[in-house]
This record gives C-alpha cells, structure tokens and sequence, in this order.
C-alpha cells in the first residue's frame, strides 16, 4: 500500500481537530487519532491506514511550518 499523502487542507484539518480534541500524551493515544483519521478517510475503493507515527510527524511539520511562516511576517 503506498503511503498516505496528506492531499488536502481538509486533512490536516481533521488532524488538528483531532489532537485538540484529545490532547494526545502517549504513543496509544496517538494510535487511537491514527484509527479515527484511517476510518475518516477510507473509501469503499481506496483503503487508508495511518500510523500514530505519521500523524505525529504531519501535525509537527504543520507547526513547523507555522512558526517559520510567523517569524517571516514579523520580521516584515
């Protein structure tokens, strides 16, 4: 199975309303964000399957992202 892309906004949207909503402490929690999200976004014709792993690192790469943005516009 090829790895899952993050193809749209709405993605990473669910993501973060995720983690906001749980508050993720500890790898089962993440885990548990990983199902929610693979059943979310799982078709009858294209099977997703997150890892607690992937979700981690896409929600630390949105934040990096961020920060880099905001220091960007403040140095403006």
């Amino acid at each position: 199975m090829a790895p899952f892309r993050w193809p749209m906004t709405s993605n990473d949207i669910m993501l973060t309303t995720e983690v906001a909503a749980r508050k993720p402490k500890s790898l089962a929690d993440w885990e548990t964000i990983a199902g929610i999200l693979s059943q979310a976004l799982s078709s009858d014709d294209k099977q997703v399957d997150l890892t607690g792993r992937a979700c981690r690192e896409r929600l630390e790469h949105l934040t990096n992202k961020f920060k880099e943005e905001d220091k960007k516009y403040l140095k403006m």
